[in-house]
């Protein structure tokens, strides 16, 4: 096993979580809304720091 197969990375996709209910979901471009309640969602595979 190796660490892309715990965890598989690719510079392409975005990990996106929703600001209202926290779903997670990984797409090639902004969902603009969270699938799951239709709430405001941001990218967290992006450094805040």
């Amino acid at each position: 096993m190796t660490i892309n197969d715990i965890d598989p990375y690719s510079p392409s996709e975005g990990l996106f979580e929703c600001l209202g209910c926290g779903a997670r979901t990984r797409t090639n471009s902004h969902p603009g809304t969270c699938p799951e309640c239709d709430g405001a969602v941001r990218n967290i595979a992006v450094s805040r720091e």
